[in-house]
């Protein structure tokens, strides 16, 4: 087993045969790594040792280290590439990862590059389909067999082609035009009796998708049943290529990614390493949204300038008010939004949600008020004001409950992202309901505050 300090260990003396004159010993220690590791080491390295370290790959090394390669710097390496370099480790990778490089280049260059690969027309019906949709996480590399083989054919086909392992565990039955017919599992294929016919023992009833499908659908389908590869089927049924698991471990990571990230205005495409001016950019508009937001806030606590005066004591309440309504609500919209990304949760569900957040939010913010309006009095010895204190905590607690959960379902239903900025907007919910609660009470009351 390789453990993170063994790779570390590894990677240094990469390093340190890279500034040497000793190639060749670089070049065993570099092959013996793992493509992941080696784009990790490559990731670390400076402009000169990156160009040492990829003169010592051959093409089909080149292909497993851009494979694994971050998406950023794999699009860097490959606009500095020739053209026809660049073929031919496109002919080795995988069809998907390829269309996704072609997809990042200039038109023109992608014609010329797509021009000189061998496995143009195998990639070429992939490039129609966007990067997010079934079509374009699929590749072509699988397995086609016909109903009439026997297990005996079908073993030796397979003896003969010698397929990679993630496109043998799925074998395809299909027609003469290409149409699914139906799926053999290996493990089928291998305790079948030798004369036994793929018509015997196929699968006819395929979980597939179509080429347009959103690539978070189709990850939920592969995960819900299990799947470890997943056909997309066009509309006339035939078998344009296969997604598999693999790809979806990636398309996971990518849309959790996301979720997290518009929940609060960033971008999908941030990283905290991105150059200041990227991230200007990606994060500087919703900021501004956000701002705006907390004007309104501003604005309502500026309404009751005259009660804050006479009874100070309630602004040293507003920020625990606010505070606590908006980590209540962040709680609920995190729950909705990833039940919707999971389809575990769905519009029509709004009142039953809605429901119990009322029910959770009196007795949680009974506790929370009581709590709070113990304190309160501790304070200023007024039961008056503990009295609002605990009126406002119970109430926002209430709003945010409600608005957490309506707001990524009211988003939903307009057909826009429930995670873009749910929680900006949440948080001007809370807060302006948490000082209007607090500080309009406080206002009829403030003769009994004093």
């Amino acid at each position: 087993m390789t453990t993170e300090q063994d790779s570390a260990s590894v990677e240094e003396r990469v390093r340190d045969l890279l500034h040497s004159d000793d190639v060749e010993s670089a070049r065993e220690v570099l092959l013996a790594m793992h493509p992941a590791d080696q784009a990790d080491l490559f990731d670390s390295l400076d402009d000169d040792e990156r160009q040492t370290m990829f003169s010592l790959l051959d093409a089909d090394g080149a292909a497993g280290l851009l494979e694994h390669m971050d998406e950023e710097l794999r699009k860097e390496i490959a606009e500095k590439m020739p053209r026809g370099t660049l073929a031919q480790i496109l002919d080795r990778m995988k069809n998907d990862i390829a269309v996704d490089i072609l997809h990042e280049m200039p038109p023109a260059e992608a014609s010329l590059t797509l021009a000189q690969m061998r496995t143009a027309a195998e990639v070429l019906p992939l490039l129609q389909h966007s990067d997010e949709t079934a079509g374009g996480l699929m590749t072509r590399g699988y397995i086609a067999l016909h109903k009439d083989m026997t297990a005996e054919e079908a073993l030796a086909f397979l003896r003969a082609t010698k397929p990679l392992a993630e496109e043998a565990y799925y074998l395809y039955v299909l027609d003469g035009q290409n149409h699914l017919q139906g799926i053999v599992n290996l493990r089928q294929l291998v305790v079948s009796e030798p004369q036994t016919r793929l018509s015997d023992v196929m699968v006819t009833d395929v979980v597939s998708v179509a080429p347009d499908t959103d690539q978070e659908e189709a990850a939920r389908l592969l995960q819900r049943y299990r799947l470890r590869s997943l056909p997309v089927v066009d509309a006339d049924g035939m078998l344009s290529g296969i997604i598999t698991a693999d790809d979806i471990i990636d398309v996971i990571q990518e849309e959790a990614t996301e979720d997290m990230y518009r929940m609060v205005g960033v971008g999908a495409d941030e990283s905290a390493l991105a150059p200041v001016g990227q991230s200007l950019r990606r994060r500087v508009p919703w900021l501004v949204v956000n701002l705006m937001t907390a004007f309104l806030s501003a604005l309502t606590v500026s309404l009751f300038q005259g009660t804050i005066e006479r009874v100070s004591t309630l602004a040293a309440f507003m920020p625990v008010i606010a505070g606590h309504g908006g980590n209540t609500g962040t709680q609920v919209t995190t729950l909705v939004v990833r039940g919707l990304a999971l389809d575990e949760v769905e519009v029509k569900d709004a009142a039953t949600i809605v429901a119990k957040e009322i029910a959770f939010g009196i007795v949680h913010g009974a506790l929370v008020g009581a709590l709070t309006a113990g304190l309160a009095y501790l304070l200023s010895g007024n039961y008056w004001l503990s009295i609002v204190v605990f009126a406002a905590m119970v109430g926002n607690v209430l709003v945010a409950g409600i608005m957490g959960a309506l707001i990524p379902l009211g988003m939903r239903t307009v057909k826009i992202d429930p995670a873009l900025a749910s929680a900006i907007w949440l948080t001007t919910f809370t807060d302006v309901a948490g000082f209007l609660m607090l500080l309009g009470t406080g206002a009829l009351l403030v003769s009994k505050l004093q």
